[in-house]
């Protein structure tokens, strides 16, 4: 075994870049899945969900009265999208820290069940849409030089 690990790589070590919250909105923006962690019953969870951004919030939909919907009552989470290329080794994060809640507003319904709202792809019925207004925006680039 080499006593240098990184002179098997073919490689250069790849430049890491922090992302400007403009950029990492731009992210959020054109994706339509991620991850929302949370501490649910049994401790930290994380689940993929369908999302949009609407307003400057994250937006997704859940199973009414599901422990998911129940873990999003004033709660603190974290949210999480990313494009990631294996073979390349280089790829992007992006991290939304803020405050979840069930959405109640008549009129954000409105809006959130046209067009505009996200579309689970699983199935089941899904009428309880959650927000994430974001508090901590932060994001990061890995790649090749």
């Amino acid at each position: 075994m080499s006593s240098d690990a990184s002179s098997n790589r073919w490689f250069e070590p790849a430049l890491f870049q922090h992302l400007p919250p403009e950029e990492c909105r731009e992210l959020l923006a054109a994706k339509s899945v991620g991850r929302v962690g949370f501490n649910g019953p049994d401790g930290a969870q994380v689940l993929p969900v369908n999302y949009v951004v609407h307003r400057r919030s994250i937006f997704f939909r859940t199973a009414a009265d599901s422990a998911l919907a129940n873990a999003m009552r004033h709660s603190r989470v974290a949210f999480e999208i990313d494009d990631i290329d294996e073979f390349l080794q280089s790829g992007w994060s992006v991290v939304a820290v803020g405050d979840a809640e069930l959405v109640d507003d008549p009129d954000t319904l409105v809006e959130l069940w046209g067009e505009q709202g996200p579309k689970p792809w699983a199935v089941g019925l899904r009428t309880q849409f959650v927000r994430i207004t974001p508090i901590r925006l932060t994001g990061r680039r890995v790649l090749q030089q």
